[in-house]
C-alpha cells in the first residue's frame, strides 16, 4: 500500500507539472494520464477552434484600435503598391491639419521620410494577406488608393481579419501545444479561457496590436518547450518563437536572455546554439535595420516625451509602486478585475515554482516578473487608450497554462470549482463589454484625457468597464458602412 501510494503522489507531481503528464478528465477520477503524440482528432478540433474563434471576434463588425495600429493596418498596402515602408502619404495631411509632429507618436522621421515608430515585423507578415485586395484596388479606375473613404473601409476590414485570424490561430495552436501535457477535455476549456474570457478577445483580435502577434510566438514557445525533452528541434522552434517576439516587442528580450542562461547553466551546449541560431539571424536583421534607419538599435520605437509629462517628479520606487499596483487592482486597468481568473493561474505558478519542474519553469517565472516590473515602470504603466490592461495580454498563453497545475485541485473541491466558474464567468462578461460595447462612454477620453489623468484608473465611481456598459452598445461601423457601399 505504501508504495502504491508514493507511486501515486509521484504520478500527481509530474501531472501538475506538464512536462511529460496531463490531468485528465472526470472519467478517470482525477489521476493523471499519459498522452503521446496528436491523435487526427486533435487537429480537426483545433481547425474548429480557429473557425470558432474567428466568427466570434468578427461578430462585432467593427475594429477597435487607436493611432497605434495605424502603420500595421496600412504598410501592407504601402508595400505592395508603392514598393516601399515610408507613410509619407498619411502623415503629411495630418501635419497639414494641424497636428504636431510630436503628437503623432506613431511615426517617426528618418532621411526625409516618415517611418512606423513601432516594429515592422507584424505588417510583413500580414501583407501576404493584403496581396488580393492590393491587386484589386490597382486595376481600379478612377483609383481609390490611399485617399478615398473606400479605401479606408477596405483597410480597416483588412485589419480586423488579419489580427482576428492571428489571434484564432494562436487559440488553435494553443489547444494543440497544450495536449502534450493535458487531456483533450482539459485542454479546450484553457483555450477557451484564453480565448473568450481574457483580452486576447478585446484587444488582440480587434484590431493589430502587437499583443496579438507576441501572443502567437508565446503559444508555439510553449509548444516547442513541451515538445523539447524528446526533441531537439524543439530548441530551435523556441529560440525562432522568442526572436520573433522580440522582433516584435524588443521588452521580450529579456526571455532569449534567460533561456539562454538557462540552458548554458545545464551545460546544454548543443540546445543552447540551436536555440540561439533564430535570435542571431533575425536579431541581425532587425539591428541593421533599426540602425540604417534611424541609428538607434530600438529603432524608432519610443515612447513619446510629452506622454511621461506629470511622471518626472515621481521617484524609481513610487512610479514602480504606482505601477504594479494600478497593472494588478486598479478598477479600469487591473489585470485581476478584468481577468479574475488569473488569481488561479498564480496559484499554478508557485506551484511550478515549488515543484521545480519541467526545469525550465522558474526560469520563465522569473522572466515574467522582470518583464512584468520593467513595462509598468519602464512605460506607462495604464497602457495609454485601450479597454483593461494592455500590456498584459501579451502574457495569457503563459497564464492560461499555469491553470494546468491546479485544475485538479479546483475540480476536487466544490467550493473551489464554485469560485473558479464565478471568476471565469466575470472575466466573459468583461469581454463581452470590451467587444460589443466599449468604447461607447468615451471613457479614455472625458472628462480627461487619461494619457494626462492615469488617477482616474482609480475612480470606483466611474470605471471603464460600466460606463461602456451602461452606454449601450457601440454600432457595428464595418457592418452599417459595407451596406452602405453595396446598396
Amino acid at each position: 500500500m505504501a508504495r502504491r501510494t508514493g507511486r501515486g503522489k509521484q504520478q500527481r507531481k509530474r501531472a501538475g507539472t506538464g512536462e511529460t503528464a496531463a490531468i485528465s478528465d472526470r472519467r478517470s477520477g482525477g489521476a493523471p494520464t499519459l498522452h503521446g503524440g496528436r491523435p487526427r482528432w486533435d487537429w480537426i478540433l483545433a481547425v474548429f477552434l480557429l473557425l470558432f474563434l474567428f466568427v466570434i471576434y468578427n461578430s462585432n463588425f467593427r475594429t477597435i484600435g487607436w493611432d497605434d495600429t495605424l502603420p500595421a493596418r496600412l504598410l501592407p498596402f504601402t508595400m505592395l503598391l508603392n514598393h516601399s515602408l515610408h507613410l509619407d502619404q498619411w502623415v503629411q495631411p495630418l501635419l497639414a491639419r494641424g497636428r504636431s509632429a510630436d503628437q503623432l507618436y506613431f511615426v517617426h522621421e528618418s532621411h526625409g521620410h516618415w517611418m512606423s515608430s513601432y516594429p515592422i515585423i507584424l505588417p510583413l507578415l500580414v501583407t501576404p494577406l493584403y496581396v488580393l485586395p492590393a491587386w484589386w484596388l490597382s486595376r481600379q479606375s478612377p483609383p481609390l488608393y490611399p485617399y478615398t473613404g473606400y479605401f479606408v473601409l477596405i483597410a480597416d476590414t483588412m485589419e480586423k481579419l488579419s489580427a482576428s485570424l492571428i489571434a484564432a490561430i494562436s487559440g488553435a495552436a494553443l489547444f494543440l501545444a497544450f495536449r502534450k501535457i493535458a487531456s483533450r477535455s482539459v485542454s479546450l476549456m484553457m483555450t477557451l479561457i484564453y480565448g473568450l474570457a481574457s483580452n486576447t478577445w478585446a484587444i488582440s483580435s480587434q484590431a493589430l496590436w502587437r499583443q496579438g502577434l507576441t501572443e502567437l510566438t508565446f503559444v508555439f514557445l510553449l509548444w516547442a518547450l513541451f515538445r523539447a525533452p524528446d526533441s531537439p528541434r524543439a530548441y530551435l522552434g523556441a529560440g525562432l518563437a522568442l526572436s520573433a517576439a522580440a522582433a516584435n516587442k524588443p521588452l521580450e528580450g529579456v526571455l532569449i536572455v534567460a533561456f539562454l542562461i538557462y540552458f548554458v547553466a545545464r551545460r546544454q551546449w548543443k540546445n543552447s546554439l540551436l536555440f540561439l541560431a533564430p535570435p542571431v539571424v533575425l536579431g541581425s536583421l532587425v539591428l541593421a535595420f533599426n540602425l540604417h534607419l534611424f541609428s538607434r538599435v530600438v529603432g524608432g520605437y519610443g515612447m513619446p516625451e510629452f506622454f511621461g509629462k506629470g511622471l518626472t517628479h515621481l521617484s524609481f520606487w513610487s512610479h514602480l509602486g504606482a505601477g504594479l499596483a494600478g497593472s494588478m487592482i486598479s478598477p479600469s486597468r487591473g489585470l485581476l478585475i478584468y481577468t479574475p481568473w488569473v488569481a488561479f493561474a498564480f496559484w499554478g505558478a508557485t506551484k511550478l515554482w515549488k515543484e521545480k519542474c519541467p526545469g525550465w519553469s522558474r526560469t520563465l517565472i522569473v522572466a515574467l516578473v522582470v518583464i512584468w516590473v520593467l513595462q509598468v515602470d519602464g512605460e506607462i504603466w495604464w497602457g495609454g487608450w485601450g479597454f483593461g490592461p494592455r500590456y498584459f495580454t501579451d502574457l495569457m498563453p503563459f497564464f492560461a497554462w499555469f491553470l494546468v497545475p491546479v485544475w485538479a485541485s479546483i475540480r476536487a473541491r466544490l467550493a473551489l470549482r464554485v469560485a473558479f466558474a464565478a471568476v471565469v464567468g466575470i472575466s466573459l462578461w468583461v469581454q463581452v463589454v470590451g467587444n460589443y460595447y466599449y468604447p461607447a462612454g468615451d471613457w479614455d477620453g472625458r472628462p480627461v484625457n487619461v494619457m494626462f489623468a492615469p488617477q482616474r484608473c482609480w475612480d470606483w465611481s466611474d470605471t471603464q468597464i460600466m460606463r461602456s456598459w451602461k452606454a449601450g452598445p457601440a454600432p457595428p461601423t464595418l457592418l452599417n458602412l459595407w451596406e452602405k457601399v453595396l446598396e
